[in-house]
């Protein structure tokens, strides 16, 4: 009887911790007519970190995402930055070093220049940043990526030529990560690894109405991958927020993190711990 009862309290304890999601403090910020905001996250009255929360569907899709890799990324960026309203620059895909002319792990193609064409078999997200600013994500294990002009779809690992081919012609923007959620299901192994890290997800959610929004959680505390996943998912769950996909962005050696209010000044709170010029890639969401 005491080892049922044990078992049943473990069990349970074991649930809460799995399945706990973050508390959303008030908005650290509003922006852009509310469609930018900031909230903290608590969880068990401990600050985890931020969420940056924008409403690409509400905004009319004037939040956009760009990405940056080819060449310095930094200074493309800067080339491109003059009269933007930026609200978030960040490392993107994991790089195969800590300077600014390492590139990224993964194919990964910036407008239609290759800047890596070998495919990482143990990362299964795609990502398409598209020319009007949206994201899709695609499980590469699914072997079905759809390509529009192409009307067709492909297994991006044995006809990785078909989609490189596709990226030049269309100049299109292509980086690999790993797919943490896709289409509201876990997709990281749950014997994944039990480092503990700071960590930055980035979500492309659904709400009740049908509109898009991306969310970028800032944790800053360190967690397990596969916690912060489930407390992501939870979170957004109790929201009526289903995840398209969620993704792992670079806190590594190139945890680069930069926010700005809608005055363009930078929020010294929510950062990284790397320079921006030291980027080999970088995601930028900004306001048009």
């Amino acid at each position: 009887m005491k080892q049922i009862l044990f078992t049943a309290i473990t069990c349970i304890f074991f649930s809460l911790q799995t399945n706990a999601q973050y508390k959303l403090g008030g908005k650290f910020s509003a922006m852009y007519e509310d469609n930018v905001r900031i909230f903290t996250l608590h969880k068990n009255n401990i600050r985890y970190g931020y969420a940056i929360w924008m409403n690409r569907g509400s905004s009319g899709n004037r939040v956009k995402a760009k990405y940056f890799a080819s060449g310095n990324a930094y200074q493309k960026y800067s080339n491109w930055l003059s009269g933007k309203n930026i609200i978030l620059v960040s490392s993107g895909a994991y790089s195969n070093g800590f300077a600014s002319y390492n590139t990224p792990i993964g194919v990964c193609v910036d407008n239609g220049i290759i800047v890596n064409k070998k495919i990482e078999n143990k990362m299964d997200g795609l990502v398409i940043v598209e020319h009007i600013g949206g994201i899709r994500v695609s499980n590469i294990s699914d072997n079905k990526l759809y390509l529009g002009s192409l009307n067709k779809s492909i297994n991006p690992k044995y006809e990785m030529n078909t989609l490189l081919n596709w990226a030049k012609s269309e100049s299109a923007t292509v980086f690999q990560t790993h797919l943490l959620i896709h289409s509201n299901q876990l997709k990281i192994n749950y014997n994944s690894s039990k480092n503990v890290a700071t960590r930055r997800i980035l979500v492309l959610g659904i709400d009740s109405k049908g509109k898009v929004m991306h969310i970028v959680f800032h944790i800053v505390k360190d967690q397990t991958l596969m916690q912060v996943t489930k407390d992501i998912k939870s979170t957004l769950s109790a929201r009526n927020i289903r995840v398209a996909g969620a993704l792992n962005l670079d806190t590594g050696g190139c945890d680069i993190l930069e926010v700005y209010d809608d005055h363009n000044n930078h929020i010294p709170t929510v950062t990284g711990t790397v320079d921006q010029k030291k980027a080999t890639n970088l995601l930028v969401y900004y306001y048009e």
